[in-house]
């Protein structure tokens, strides 16, 4: 069955390359500026063609329930709040429609979206949320990073609701400052202790007797049939968009600036399912584009996974604190599979592609497919695998497996590539073929993994360009590897059926911890 899957998926990996996809695609960025069609959704597994939510011909008016202008600077604070609550209960009640805030400076609360609503952000109107805590009471449910709780609201909340969507080309202010230094001062509690407790007993969150935590920007939690489209989001409490145990979801044409944001992700599909992501432009202050599934025990019980996403011809630049364009976890305890992630092009990050997990998380990432992107000036590694997020973590091992990379290019990375996997849980059946590495320092360093294939692959870097330590059925066709001499070290006792091609045997090097016979270079086995 494996045998099957795996020729199958690279049969689907041959097509792109010979259809000029990957070659074609090499040092051009992709176009943000969304087309009003969405196009047909390609992916390789089953994803259902997506479509924008429609509503009835009615606008109702903020102005008309209510609602006054304030900037945020002004002395006098006029909240919209309830003239927008109003709004939104007049639009469902007539049975949906459009809620127009208009351009100008509008003053609120937390927003509750209900169904069949469309939330109309118009060019020029920006909305700030305010900075009071009671603004965002009562409390609601939650999950903060990974961990159901009981919490302020989110700035829009949009519970057990469907056909739903957040529009237009205005903005939405999160004044995230004020959050950021009142956090500081709170003790939130321990959230890998807390997940091991009934919710009602969690001492997690407003509700659980402490302050609480900073709320997310925008949450469907529990809904269907959902877009957000053309706004900007700026200076989030926390993470922007995260949607929550829901599914038909689309994400498209929006502009994140989080850069100073403590937790400042872009958009955080967390327990979804089919998910369209394209044409965003991300500056975050933490990763751009983040798949996640729950928090060890708690993630484990509710075991919902992320799955059937696809992200598209985006943009992310100047992603900071240790993040990545385009990430997977480190909360993945309700797995992550069926992902499609192509076109992108990442800027001045910390990281480009990650994997981050640790023990505890348990479960299964898989069948993830990535390509056609193009990295500058990234920090650390450019793709990272990381079993290891937190070195003292105890409990159930989670599994990368089937993970397809292809056509990357990248200019500028302290590391190249950097793989880790766990004693007991290695690596599986990691890709990676079409990628050009220039100007690393280190170049691709592969731990506890099994079933790899590197293939087509050009790293020109100051140290050695490939180092295997402990990998097994290992396979190296084509490397034109520049750096460190000899190019390729093995070394791990438990390092096996390793297989290169295109390479001399004097670029290849054996430590003395190697089984003898287990490297074969163009066929012939090393000593």
């Amino acid at each position: 069955m494996m045998k099957k899957r795996k020729a199958i998926i690279g049969g689907w990996i041959c097509a792109v390359i010979l259809l000029g996809v990957g070659t074609a695609w090499a040092g051009r960025k992709p176009n943000t500026e969304p087309p009003v069609a969405i196009a047909p959704i390609k992916a390789p597994f089953e994803m259902p063609q997506l479509k924008r939510p429609s509503f009835p011909d009615r606008t109702f008016d903020i102005r008309d329930y209510g609602a006054v202008q304030c900037k945020w600077e002004d002395d006098e604070k006029r909240k919209s709040t309830e003239a927008i609550r109003k709004a939104i209960i007049a639009c469902h009640e007539a049975g949906g429609g459009k809620v127009l805030v208009p351009k100008g400076d509008w003053l609120t609360g937390a927003i509750h979206l209900k169904s069949n609503v469309n939330l109309h952000i118009a060019e020029g109107a920006v909305v700030h949320f305010s900075n009071d805590l009671e603004d965002y009471l009562p409390i609601v449910h939650v999950r903060c990073e990974g961990v159901e709780a009981y919490n302020y609201s989110p700035l829009i909340y949009a519970p057990h609701v469907e056909n739903i969507a957040i529009t237009g080309r205005g903005t939405l202010h999160g004044h995230g400052r004020w959050w950021w230094s009142w956090a500081r001062n709170n003790n939130r509690g321990n959230r890998i202790e807390e997940t091991k407790l009934p919710l009602k007993e969690r001492r997690y969150g407003k509700g659980g007797g402490r302050e609480g935590m900073r709320p997310t920007f925008i949450v469907p939690w529990k809904a269907r049939n959902i877009l957000i489209e053309g706004i900007t989001l700026e200076e989030s409490p926390m993470w922007n968009v995260h949607p929550v145990y829901s599914e038909n979801i689309i994400v498209r044409g929006i502009t994140v600036h989080s850069l100073e944001s403590p937790n400042g992700d872009g958009v955080v599909p967390d327990s979804c399912k089919n998910v369209l992501i394209e044409y965003n432009h991300l500056e975050t202050g933490d990763d751009a584009v983040v798949i996640k599934s729950g928090l060890n025990e708690d993630g484990l019980k509710i075991n919902i996974p992320s799955e059937n996403i696809v992200v598209r011809n985006f943009t992310a630049r100047d992603v900071r604190t240790g993040s990545g364009g385009i990430v997977f976890g480190s909360e993945t305890s309700g797995g992550i599979r069926n992902i499609y992630v192509h076109d992108a092009y990442f800027d001045g990050c910390d990281r480009g592609i990650r994997f981050k997990t640790t023990r505890g998380r348990g479960n299964v990432i898989e069948n993830i497919y990535i390509e056609n992107v193009e990295m500058k000036n990234i920090e650390s590694q450019a793709i990272n695998f990381n079993s290891y997020y937190e070195r003292r973590a105890i409990g159930k091992s989670p599994l990368f497996r089937n993970v397809y990379i292809n056509n990357v290019r990248v200019n500028g990375a302290r590391t190249a590539i950097e793989m880790i996997g766990l004693p007991e849980k290695w690596l599986e059946n990691i890709n990676i073929k079409n990628a050009v590495f220039e100007n690393v320092s280190n170049g691709a360093i592969a731990h506890r993994v099994k079933e790899l294939t590197l293939e087509n692959i050009s790293i020109t870097s100051k140290g050695r360009p490939i180092t295997l330590n402990d990998v097994f059925e290992t396979t190296i066709k084509n490397a034109k590897l520049s750096g460190q001499r000899p190019p390729l070290l093995v070394d791990g006792s438990e390092s096996g059926a390793i297989a290169i091609e295109g390479l001399d045997p004097d670029q290849v090097e054996c430590t003395q911890n190697v089984p003898r016979g287990v490297v074969t270079v163009g066929g012939a086995k090393l000593p």
